[in-house]
């Protein structure tokens, strides 16, 4: 498969005591959904800086299409920040005009970009309207067509559904998935381990400035969990049940529920634990093996926190 981006060995810092981003090496394929994901502080936002040029690493080397960042490259990456980039005395369709002709489109090809942008994000209709009036899922869908405009190869997105409503989310992850289909390939920064898992086909954990895995969705998960987890709603307090839990891994107890680490597929112990509670137990749950385990695995930190 053909890279898209490659990062070798890249080292960043804001002083020189302590390095944001440290030796760091990250590869991104082509027509990929890319999801990076790290805790707060881990060096995402530097790492996105970096690769677009915004801010010169320390050392290491960057490649865009296999060549040094240039001009060229530049026009081929769209970018669509977490913090809305958006001008609110203009309307829509002059928002998403500005940010065309920031990418030297110009005339009929400027017209059709902006009209296409606008459409494909739902937004055609509100053109006129300037986004001051719009719902916090609108705004955030204005933002993307600001981002696509000129039609890159590549968009990154930051936190692009953070703040709004579950429809407006379902749309923009939509939307997200139907540029991927049409040959975009997208670099996605979430909070949300569910859209994660939803929409990308590839992810890379970073921490502390350093990778700490990359690869496929599936191969990760298989690679980096060796257990699933039971998930019991008890009718008393988890403290009643102290010598019936000891014998298993349990990961986490909160009033009347208990997390219990299993062998993933291991039908014997499943029921075994099944039996043992009986009458006690007034729900059952079998999680399989997922990203958020993987990533706890990893990081030792919850993504949100």
């Amino acid at each position: 498969m053909r890279t898209v981006f490659s990062g070798e060995a890249i080292n960043f810092s804001y002083n020189k005591k302590k390095p944001v981003l440290n030796g760091l090496s990250l590869s991104i394929g082509d027509r990929q959904i890319y999801g990076l994901l790290g805790p707060n502080g881990a060096g995402k936002s530097t790492l996105t800086k970096v690769m677009l040029g915004l801010d010169k690493p320390k050392s290491g080397k960057l490649q865009w299409f296999n060549e040094h960042p240039n001009q060229s490259t530049n026009k081929r990456v769209g970018y669509v920040p977490q913090d809305l980039a958006l001008i609110y005395d203009l309307s829509a369709y002059e928002n998403v005009q500005f940010f065309g002709k920031l990418y030297n489109l110009k005339g009929e090809r400027l017209e059709k970009q902006v009209r296409y942008a606008l459409e494909f994000v739902g937004l055609w209709d509100e053109r006129k309207q300037k986004p001051k009036k719009f719902s916090g899922g609108m705004k955030r869908r204005l933002n993307i067509a600001c981002g696509i405009v000129h039609n890159p190869d590549v968009i990154i997105l930051d936190e692009p559904t953070v703040g709004v409503d579950p429809q407006s989310r379902n749309r923009i992850l939509d939307a997200i998935l139907e540029l991927n289909q049409m040959g975009t390939t997208v670099v996605y920064i979430s909070h949300y381990m569910e859209e994660v898992e939803k929409i990308c086909s590839h992810v890379g954990i970073i921490d502390q400035g350093q990778l700490l895995c990359e690869g496929k969705l599936s191969d990760i998960i298989e690679e980096h969990t060796d257990q699933a987890v039971l998930k019991l709603e008890l009718h008393r307090k988890s403290s009643n049940y102290t010598s019936q839990l000891e014998n298993y891994d349990v990961l986490a107890t909160e009033g009347n529920n208990v997390e219990i680490g299993v062998p993933k597929n291991d039908v014997e112990t499943i029921s075994r634990i099944k039996e043992g509670f009986g009458e006690e137990v007034k729900s059952f749950q079998y999680i399989s093996p997922n990203l958020e385990q993987v990533f706890f695995k990893l990081t030792k930190k919850n993504l949100r926190d």
